[in-house]
């Protein structure tokens, strides 16, 4: 009995050695065989990408200010992804020269899960595996092996990894609710393992994203709440860096200068001192205090502590010279530009400072000079190439265009031959060159130059219909009255183009829809005076006039024909023949009565007969007729130079125009003239006969 009990337990002892030494054996195995060779091969996939320099940051930040303060205050549309997501992914050219290495990573991982399911090792090979699908941009694939590792160990040493890495993957897919919601986990699970690495990447995403977003306290305040919940002086240090970072990013340089300032209440490393000092002297640059930003980069220059980031004080010097001499051509900045191109070759921070003086010869208008400096900014990968790349070829294909235009005309002038034809293409090559400026942002020259297209070809021309839509699509949020005038415009003139569908989606036009009552056919005759197509206003005009004679638009749309003729197109007896429409039509209307005594005086100039006062006063308004009579001849003098100003004929042998429809005798015509014939006998030294009114034409 006493044996069996002495037995039980060295049974239980050896069975417990042996799970444990064959426990111990498979993670041996597990780790030479596979594992070891999975986190070799990753070292090397990120010494390849040069993620390693990125994450350790062993050396200062290239800030390059006011790159984003334009996004500030304009929230991302919807379905939208955010631009600095771009920089997680891997390109198919970076990614060809370790995707052998990637694919061993994939393969090793699905032997250790798959042979080994019990060894301490299946949480590195998941978030392994996991890096390694979201360097193929395998977003999905990615997401899968994040979500098992956080399931099976939530409480794991990768837990705060696997985490952001989810919610990159999410963020990536545009599924920005639950990418937010995990990287708000994430920043939880950092802060219970101490992982001050995962919470700076977290809190930086956090802070693009909010830029991104124009919400300039939801970019800070991630960072300001971390540093005062942590007890470590050196990461509130670092953490007060990126606050003033991101002040200075925004063009914010008051803010920044104070923020970089309070980094030395806390104990920061030489890197976070170097930082603060420097972009202090650099915030104070943009501040005018020239003065004390010099100090600051002497006293950085001396320190030979930093010695070693010397490129970064020059590149800062080279800014305070800028700014000082307010002359991109001062002969001090050309030199020192040289000097520091030959002494600090392909330094990033050398071309962040190209890039803004690029900016600054092209707000000027500068383009040819700012191309030169967008070319230097752009040799290899920096904060700013991508931004210079943009500039450099869009302001190549701006001076591309501009040949491309005076090449045209010269042909123009050269051989009529194919004028319309040439127009066409020059219509086109104006409207190319308002796209390039729109793609540079500047709104008003795209405007001008889609309107300069539309203006100057043919009416027959089928482009047309896309250069008004441009304009339209300018115009939106700035005037959208007009640009509504506009879509109706394309959606009715071109109705079968490309654009006409969504034109009538922004008209909120259903599919059978249209303009039907007179308000709106006013307001489209309207829209179509305004961008010359004086054709089609008349149609709008005259169908009021055809459809809907009882209503008040149309003795409006009579008056409006008759002012489009006479102050837009200059054809006088066009404006003649339907303001006698009107006056025929609707002679009690108030527009009748604004233009009675104009035409009469036109009539009277045409057929060279004098007109007295009481002629032109005769059927105006009683109670001005009563203040000219009563002597305030200003009131006279002004309605009578109006009355002459009104339409201006060129000589009196023009044809008056008819009004079909009248007989004869009964037309507004005769009525007008026997009334010059009575005032014209009433004045002395006035013959007037039949013989001298002007025929009738036929109508224009």
């Amino acid at each position: 009995m006493t044996r069996s009990r002495t037995i039980a337990p060295l049974i239980l002892l050896i069975i417990a050695l042996g799970t444990q030494g064959c426990a111990w054996f498979d993670n041996q195995t597990t780790y030479f065989n596979t594992y070891y060779n999975m986190n070799r091969v990753m070292g090397e996939v990120k010494d390849e990408f040069n993620f390693q320099d990125e994450n350790k940051r062993n050396k200062p930040r290239v800030l390059v200010p006011a790159m984003d303060s334009l996004r500030l205050g304009t929230a991302l549309p919807k379905n939208t992804s955010y631009q600095f997501l771009r920089a997680f992914v891997i390109e198919r050219a970076k990614l060809q020269p370790v995707a052998t290495k990637v694919d061993s990573i994939l393969i090793k991982g699905s032997k250790v899960v798959a042979n080994h399911p019990k060894s301490k090792y299946i949480e590195g090979s998941l978030y392994l595996m996991a890096e390694a699908y979201f360097m193929r941009s395998e977003w999905v694939p990615s997401q899968q092996k994040c979500i098992e590792l956080v399931e099976r160990y939530a409480d794991g040493d990768y837990s705060p990894d696997a985490h952001l890495l989810l919610a990159k993957d999410y963020l990536m897919q545009k599924k920005m609710t639950q990418g937010k919601q995990t990287l708000s986990r994430a920043i939880d699970v950092a802060w219970y393992k101490d992982r001050y690495d995962i919470l700076s990447e977290a809190y930086r995403i956090q802070a693009e994203m909010a830029i991104e977003d124009g919400v300039l306290d939801k970019a800070v305040n991630p960072y300001k709440q971390a540093i005062a919940q942590c007890e470590d002086g050196e990461q509130r240090a670092r953490w007060q860096v990126d606050v003033a970072s991101i002040y200075y990013r925004l063009g914010e340089y008051a803010l920044a200068e104070q923020a970089f300032k309070k980094v030395f209440d806390e104990t920061p490393d030489a890197l976070a001192e170097f930082e603060a000092l420097l972009y202090r002297g650099a915030s104070l640059v943009r501040l005018g205090k020239y003065d004390e930003a010099e100090k600051i980069f002497n006293d950085l220059d001396a320190n030979k502590n930093f010695s070693e980031w010397n490129s970064f004080i020059e590149a800062e010097r080279l800014a305070l010279v800028r700014m000082r001499s307010e002359s991109p051509k001062d002969a001090t900045l050309i030199a020192m530009e040289r000097s520091a191109d030959t002494s600090f070759v392909g330094r990033p921070e050398l071309m962040a400072q190209s890039f803004q003086k690029g900016m600054g010869l092209f707000k000027q208008g500068d383009y040819h000079e700012a191309m030169k400096y967008f070319a230097k900014a752009k040799v290899i990968r920096t904060p700013v190439y991508d931004v210079a790349n943009k500039y450099f070829t869009l302001l190549k294909q701006w001076d591309e265009q501009q040949k491309k235009i005076r090449s045209v005309e010269q042909m123009l002038v050269i051989d009529t031959t194919f004028k319309d034809s040439l127009s066409r293409r020059r219509s086109s090559e104006y409207f190319t060159l308002g796209r390039i400026h729109e793609n540079l942002e500047n709104p008003d020259s795209a405007m001008f130059y889609y309107q300069h297209a539309y203006d100057s070809t043919s009416q027959s021309d089928p482009d047309r219909g896309r250069y008004l839509f441009s304009q339209a699509r300018l115009l939106r949020d700035k005037d959208p009255d007009r640009a509504d005038s506009l879509f109706e415009i394309v959606a009715e003139r071109w109705p079968k183009s490309e654009f006409a569908r969504e034109a009538s989606t922004n008209l909120g036009f259903s599919a059978d829809g249209g303009v039907d009552d007179a308000a709106e056919l006013y307001r489209s005759g309207n829209s179509f005076r305004m961008v010359k197509d004086y054709a089609y206003a008349s149609r709008q005009y005259m169908t009021i006039v055809e459809k809907f004679p009882e209503n008040d638009y149309a003795a409006k749309s009579l008056y409006a024909m008759g002012w489009m003729y006479e102050r837009d197109l200059k054809m006088n007896d066009s404006a003649l023949y339907y303001y006698g429409l009107l006056l025929e039509k609707y002679p009690r209307s108030r527009y009748a009565r604004d233009i009675h005594a104009s035409v009469e005086y036109a009539l009277a100039k045409l057929n060279g007969v004098e007109v007295s006062d009481s002629t032109l006063l005769r059927d105006l308004d009683q109670d001005l007729l009563d203040k000219a009579k009563a002597g305030e001849q200003n009131v006279l003098q002004q309605l009578i130079k109006n009355n002459q100003n009104a339409l201006q004929v060129t000589g009196p042998n023009l044809n008056l125009p008819s009004i079909p429809g009248l007989t004869p005798g009964g037309s507004v015509n005769d009525m007008l003239q026997n009334q010059l014939k009575n005032a014209g006998a009433r004045l002395p030294g006035s013959p007037v006969d039949s013989n001298q009114v002007a025929p009738i034409p036929k109508k224009p």
